[in-house]
């Protein structure tokens, strides 16, 4: 295996870092040193245990359908430059793509919206009808092997495992290739499968675009395989406008199942439904006709990671994660949009909200809506960074002015009470805390207690994204939903509060916890 960079492959690309690998193969980082630019060059390798027949028999055949796979010539299709033989195996060269899938977007912004993952979905069918015409399946459609541009282009990517309408070689050598949550019932039952089998997994990928997860994801393969074949989706947390085309994409056999034809039109119609000149900003009250803003999927200057699983490329961003690890989905805070739904008791099992559809508010501040796993919704800025902890959701300004955090209280349900014992703790932690008001409001139907206060950060402590010495002015409002009590912080330097009030209100008012 290669471990060395600068090497030249084929006395032409060079390999300067190393990107990924995984059981089929290592993705370097590379250069085309013949017309100098950069590339993403694909080492190919084999589990260990291949008997030597097999895995000559497999080079051959990732090769032919590499080469199959580079006739394609799709704006949504991640292109394969060329196929080249070294060490007696074959080495991929393909564009290098710097923007990041949706299983990252997902994972550090939340849901796309509904709207989105159509659009998506709409343009990796395109890609798809486009290989199924030349004879080509992908047989490895998941979020991560789909990415997404910053002018909103989805790209579908590693054709590697891809083979030839008809090819028998696979079953041939016992090897199931694929990620078993995503995979066709009929590929886990190794019966004749074809085109009907990537439609299944793109609705698997677009249910997780909106979830977070797959919708047959159990954690352990046996048991994700057993819950692909024998149970159906939990369509709840899916906004009701999908349903039909998930419905139609995930049917068990494949013969009944929907086909491109029709997935594209019910795509089309749910993408249609986009606002126009929206994305991800917020309500501007002065005119609700009036929408703008553009949209940003993560932060910009990032280089390219290509990470390979299953033998799958994913081309993520290197830009650190936004926040900490979640349940299942490894969904993270950093998303938005507002349209908050009224709040309702919590539930022991979360629900997440359908996602609202952003608009622009006079500050332009691009906002997402996170949907945490722990059954709450609310809307953030998109710029922020994240972090959670166990009861603790927050984000934090890049300049480190300004804050938003969502704290679940289980000690007490009275929201008086969560305020007071704040009141205390930060009296302990900072200097000249001074309360502005304290107040009864209502929130979406629930009656809060709202403290707005000012405070000087002293040594790090319950606050350390604070810097010391500066003058914070800090709106709290807790509110007791079910038997968990809520307590949202908004603050922000004191000199900039007057001009963030706004996309304050905005913020705190969007919490909403699902049913």
């Amino acid at each position: 295996m290669v471990s060395d960079s600068n090497r030249l492959i084929a006395g032409r690309y060079q390999l300067l870092r190393e990107l990924g690998r995984g059981g089929m193969g290592v993705v370097w980082e590379g250069r085309d040193t013949l017309l100098n630019r950069q590339v993403a060059i694909k080492e190919v390798l084999l589990p260990d245990g291949v008997p030597p027949e097999d895995r000559e028999r497999q080079l051959l055949r990732t090769t032919r359908e590499a080469r199959t796979a580079a006739k394609l010539n799709h704006p949504s299709v991640v292109a394969i430059y060329d196929v080249v033989e070294e060490d007696g195996r074959p080495w991929i060269i393909m564009e290098l793509v710097s923007t990041p899938s949706v299983e990252e977007v997902v994972a550090r912004s939340g849901a796309l919206p509904v709207w989105e993952a159509a659009d998506v979905g709409r343009q990796v069918l395109s890609a798809l009808r486009s290989a199924h015409e030349a004879g080509i399946l992908h047989r490895d459609v998941k979020p991560s092997n789909v990415l997404l541009t910053e002018d909103g282009r989805a790209v579908l990517t590693d054709f590697g495992i891809a083979t030839a309408e008809g090819d028998s070689s696979l079953t041939s050598t016992g090897m199931v290739t694929g990620s078993p949550s995503f995979l066709a019932p009929e590929r886990v039952r190794d019966v004749d499968y074809g085109p009907a089998s990537d439609l299944w997994s793109l609705g698997a990928t677009l249910f997780a675009s909106m979830v977070g997860r797959s919708p047959f994801e159990r954690g352990d393969p046996m048991a994700t395989l057993n819950a692909l074949l024998n149970e159906e989706p939990d369509y709840r947390r899916i906004p009701p406008v999908m349903h039909p085309v998930l419905k139609g994409l995930l049917r068990k056999e494949p013969g009944e199942r929907m086909d491109a034809a029709q997935a594209d039109r019910l795509l089309t119609e749910v993408a249609a439904s986009k606002p126009v000149h929206t994305d991800r900003l917020v309500p501007e009250k002065k005119d609700k006709k009036q929408r703008g803003g553009r949209r940003t999927l993560l932060a910009a200057a990032a280089a390219a990671l290509v990470a390979i699983g299953a033998g799958g490329v994913a081309y993520l961003k290197s830009t650190p994660p936004a926040v900490g690890a979640a349940p299942t989905a490894t969904a993270r805070p950093d998303t938005a949009s507002p349209a908050p739904s009224s709040a309702a008791p919590a539930s022991a099992a979360p629900s997440a909200t359908p996602t609202p559809t952003p608009t622009p508010t006079r500050t332009g501040i691009p906002v997402r809506s996170w949907n945490s796993p722990d059954g709450w919704t609310i809307t953030r800025p998109a710029r922020w960074r994240g972090a959670r902890e166990e009861f603790y959701t927050h984000w934090t300004r890049r300049d480190g002015n300004a804050h938003l955090g969502v704290r679940a209280v289980y000690a007490t349900t009275d929201p008086h009470q969560v305020l007071r014992d704040a009141e205390e703790t930060l009296k302990q932690q900072a200097q000249d805390v001074v309360g502005v008001r304290r107040r009864t409001v209502v929130h979406q139907g629930v009656k809060a207690v709202e403290w707005e206060f000012a405070w000087t950060a002293a040594e790090p402590g319950d606050q350390p994204w604070a810097t010391q010495g500066t003058r914070y002015r800090e709106v709290r409002r807790a509110l007791t939903i079910g038997d968990t009590a809520y307590v949202l912080s908004w603050t922000v330097a004191e000199p900039e509060w007057r001009r963030n009030v706004r996309l304050m209100r905005q913020v705190i008012d969007s919490f909403t916890v699902g049913t």
